[in-house]
């Protein structure tokens, strides 16, 4: 998903995201918890996608990295998200959606062939985050 009519210096890169499921994961007892949502990238349908987020604020710059596996057709976010924020999502994510909720991932420039389609898969690209957004259907 992106901005059309725009120069690439002027575009919004950003990419659509399903959730399929949803874990808390606490890695020991004495770490904090995170969210892991495993996703499909609509743009890339056959990468399979896993978000971590993290509570933690983060006041300047990127909120979060995409990296791509090298070797195989896996993507690993790690998010940052403000502590009220982090609260928000979780108490929304407790509750089954009616279908499958989205997530809206803005991120650094990622490449493109002439016809559109992006190259990321099997790269090692990493792309920042900047920002999200999210769909959660209630009916």
């Amino acid at each position: 998903m992106h901005s059309a009519n725009l120069t690439n210096d002027e575009r919004i890169y950003s990419l659509h995201l399903t959730v399929q499921s949803v874990e808390l994961v606490r890695g020991s007892v004495s770490s904090a918890y995170q969210i892991s949502v495993s996703c499909d990238i609509s743009e890339i349908p056959s990468v399979n996608c896993t978000l971590l987020f993290s509570k933690k604020k983060q006041d300047i710059g990127a909120i979060g990295t995409l990296k791509f596996e090298e070797k195989r057709p896996v993507a690993i976010a790690s998010i940052n998200l403000d502590p009220d924020t982090f609260d928000e999502f979780k108490n929304l994510l407790s509750n089954s959606p009616a279908r499958p909720a989205s997530i809206y991932l803005k991120t650094s420039k990622f490449p493109e062939d002439s016809k559109g389609i992006i190259k990321v898969k099997n790269t090692g690209l990493r792309l920042d985050i900047s920002d999200l957004s999210w769909r959660y259907p209630i009916l």
